[in-house]
């Protein structure tokens, strides 16, 4: 593509202005992130705005149906903006529409054709919309498969004429024909169920694929307090809801349950062999449905109820191993686990077994089928109302019919799974997300913000207590703010309500005047720098870890960013290696210090007016204790940064410090000095230095 990246940017803002869209162009316009915009980019870019896309090439048909402009990146040639007028297509040239020849393009250029605009209506049918959308294989799935029906009659009529034609007519001469038209249909019936299990497979793949890639994204852009209600089971739960779907399709009983509806065939071919004898496997399928019906019942009544606890069990164990073996005592949790095991195993044994069971009847009703009607054709053919051949055919021709059937009785459990996949997969696509088209403002990247927190009020859970209470207080540019307090106080809740992750209840945050409500959180959040208490680290290496808050990053930003976290010890413990694995077979135990540096190397790294740390200075040493608070004194001024601790030495060079108490502000303001607040108060207060003192790990 000879569009360069910096072509694509003022493109796609032009595009969104033509769409209608002028707050998103101007966010676009005024985001700093997508200076390097490519069409990957774009993509994401136009999922973000919640506009309905598809990428093609110019001889697509549903060029001639767009109503939208749209996007055509040539892959030798500047891109530019298309639309439709008439039969006409039209491109953009400065600001003039002049009439363009698609079919000219290369067949490689890059068509973003836009499908629907964002709209706060909900898509209540989110599967069966995406569902839609890939309709391609219907035609040649049907054709394919009425193809190898039809042809998959060639071995019993085969059979029925050898019968008939060679043995009962004595006619050993018309036997090589015979053959070679039976070869031919079979060649024919394996080249299309070959083709057909391709293209299903295919399709199915790629539908999982989009599934997968939705819903990811989706639970990427969904307010944490909705995810952490959910709980992570469920979330794994929707990731493999595309793999259900996958397996429907491409699984070994898909090409079956596709060849479902084709029995008909079967049925109208022993029809006009036997006349009347087609009613037996017609009354055996609806034997077959009412014993089924009762079975799967018996089946269900013994699904297992205890696999979602013995997996979370297996969870806990593997999460608190380092804690169940540094203390010593690990009896309780293995009789715990044994009779988890144990009982799980009873479920499954028991669970098989009645599976077993349908399938076991399933078997002897089909063959049931067949013995009846091997002795209702007896008749016909002593009555000389059919022929040997054609009686032998039918009872072939049962086996078409009874398997699908089978299969379809047998996959009813993965139905109602599909079934409560979807429903879940469209309840999942209505919640709201964080993106909105009120919230595209873009942050001040050139000097240190104002924040303003009015009358917060944030709970976890209705019915529990607030984990911030009316939190009032304003924070002045380029400050340095400490938030101490007591432990489990609201200090870490306070930070993630700074950077909108958390959104409280009641009151609200504002940056520079504005509510955080209005920002685009993407935007804001890769402005903001955060540093969690708890050491987050990602498989890969030390230099990937890093740079997941600046993907662009030099090593010598990162090793600078590292070393002005205070982690010079922890890379030279690594052998100054930035390509160490850290969650390899040696680096698998990164303390909670080491990871710390990490935490805040990626907080450095960014150079944010903001910054945002959360315990940055847990047990340091005094070597990297120092360093680190030589890096935020030099960030005064700079950016306004809020830091939670209970560290002394590092709370008095704040320029203010909040004071908290059961999610209550029970101080704000600058430390007071503590000879005169001590004389002018000398036995009933305490200063906030004080406070912070009785909060330090040393003193509990």
């Amino acid at each position: 593509m000879s569009t360069t990246e910096l072509e694509l940017k003022p493109l796609v803002v032009d595009l969104f202005q033509q769409l209608g869209l002028y707050t998103q162009a101007s966010n676009i316009a005024n985001d700093h992130n997508n200076t390097d915009l490519n069409t990957l980019g774009l993509s994401r870019l136009l999922k973000k705005h919640q506009i309905g896309f598809s990428v093609t090439n110019n001889t697509a048909k549903n060029l001639h149906l767009s109503i939208h402009p749209f996007l055509v990146i040539p892959q030798n040639e500047p891109g530019f903006i298309v639309r439709r007028q008439g039969h006409v297509f039209e491109a953009l040239t400065g600001n003039q529409w002049q009439s363009i020849d698609l079919t000219q393009l290369n067949d490689t250029a890059y068509i973003f054709l836009i499908e629907s605009l964002p709209t706060t209506r909900k898509n209540v049918n989110a599967f069966a919309a995406h569902m839609s959308k890939r309709t391609k294989w219907y035609r040649p799935v049907f054709w394919l498969s009425l193809l190898s029906s039809i042809t998959g009659l060639a071995v019993p009529f085969f059979t029925m004429a050898v019968y008939d034609r060679v043995i009962g007519g004595q006619s050993p001469a018309i036997l090589p024909s015979i053959a070679l038209g039976g070869l031919l249909a079979v060649g024919i019936l394996i080249s299309t169920r070959l083709a057909r299990a391709q293209i299903l497979s295919t399709t199915s793949n790629r539908f999982a694929r989009d599934l997968s890639e939705i819903t990811f994204y989706r639970l990427l852009h969904m307010p944490l307090m909705v995810l952490s209600r959910v709980g992570i089971s469920n979330h794994i739960a929707r990731m493999r809801n595309a793999e259900k779907v996958r397996m429907l399709l491409s699984g070994p009983g898909g090409g079956g349950l596709v060849d479902l509806p084709f029995t008909l065939i079967a049925l109208f071919a022993i029809m006009f062999l036997s006349g009347w004898l087609v009613l037996v496997p017609i009354g055996m399928l609806m034997l077959y449905y009412l014993v089924m019906q009762v079975l799967n019942k018996y089946v269900q009544a013994a699904s297992p109820t205890i696999s979602g606890e013995y997996q979370n069990a297996m969870s806990e164990l593997s999460k608190n191993l380092l804690q169940l073996k540094a203390a010593g005592d690990t009896e309780a949790w293995q009789t715990k686990f044994i009779r988890q095991s144990r009982e799980n195993s009873r479920q499954n044994f028991l669970y098989a077994k009645r599976n077993g069971l349908n399938a076991a009847v399933a078997h002897s009703l089909s063959l049931f089928t067949a013995l009846i009607t091997v002795f209702t054709g007896i008749f016909l053919v002593l009555d000389q109302t059919i022929s040997p051949g054609a009686l032998i055919a039918c009872v072939m021709m049962i086996w078409r019919i009874t398997g699908p059937a089978q299969l379809a009785f047998s996959s009813k459990q993965k139905f109602t799974m599909m079934d409560i996949a979807v429903k879940q997969f469209d309840r999942f696509m209505q919640a709201s997300t964080e993106q909105s088209e009120l919230r595209l403002d873009t942050p001040d990247n050139t000097k240190a913000p104002s924040l303003a927190f009015q009358h917060l009020t944030l709970r976890y859970k209705a019915e529990g207590e607030a984990a911030l209470s009316g939190v009032t207080f304003d924070v002045e540019p380029g400050e340095l703010v400490a938030i101490i307090g007591p432990n489990a106080c609201g200090k870490s809740t306070l930070l993630l309500s700074a950077l909108g992750v958390l959104e409280a209840q009641a009151g609200f945050v504002t940056l520079n005047g504005k509510n955080l409500k209005q920002y685009d959180t993407e935007i804001f959040r890769h402005w903001a720098a955060y540093s969690p208490s708890q050491p987050d680290i990602f498989p890969g290496t030390l230099a990937e870890n890093i740079r997941i808050a600046k993907p662009k990053a030099s090593d010598k930003e990162i090793i600078d960013a590292l070393i002005k976290a205070g982690g010079e010890s922890f890379f030279n413990s690594i052998n100054n290696d930035l390509s160490v694995d850290l969650l390899g077979e040696n680096n698998a135990m990164l303390s909670a210090i080491e990871g710390s540096y990490i935490n805040l190397a990626r907080a450095i790294i960014k150079q944010s007016p903001l910054m945002l740390l959360d315990e940055p200075l847990p047990h340091r040493n005094p070597l990297s204790k120092a360093t680190l608070i030589e890096t935020l004194l030099n960030l005064k001024g700079k950016s306004t940064v809020l830091f939670t601790s209970h560290d002394q030495e590092l709370i008095q060079h704040a320029d203010k410090v909040i004071v908290l108490d059961k999610g209550a502000v029970v101080y704000a303001g600058p430390i007071p000095d503590k000879a005169t607040e001590t004389s002018k108060k000398p036995d009933t207060t305490e200063s906030p230095s004080t406070v912070a003192m009785q909060e330090s790990p040393t003193n509990g």
